[in-house]
């Protein structure tokens, strides 16, 4: 998973928002969290991206970009999702729906 820190997302942009706490509920889901620079979609910040593992790529599973990250509970889903397996092998849950954007350059 690769989570953007940089100039909107991960600041105080969203002071509401723990974004330190973020990273440490991912990682204990057990999800390898990578901190990314600007990933390009500053309107949309708090922004992950959950890369399929190996098996689910082989599945056709694709990064799946989400935006808005900003509270524990869709953290929480971010994680589930993620550490069972991500894109090509497990289903996106419902309620991460709302949270999906467009990559840059895919519109």
């Amino acid at each position: 998973m690769t989570v953007c820190r940089d100039c909107c997302c991960g600041t105080a942009k969203h002071p509401d928002t723990d974004h330190e706490g973020q990273l440490r509920q991912l990682e204990k889901a057990g999800v390898r969290v990578r901190i990314a620079q600007c990933l390009d979609v500053c309107e949309h910040s708090n922004v992950m991206v959950v890369h399929p593992r190996p098996t689910g790529r082989r599945d056709g599973g694709r990064p799946v970009w989400l935006g808005g990250i900003l509270d524990e509970a869709t953290v929480e889903y971010v994680a589930s999702w993620a550490a069972a397996g991500g894109p090509g092998s497990a289903d996106l849950p419902v309620a991460l729906i709302p949270y999906v954007i467009e990559a840059p350059g895919q519109t």
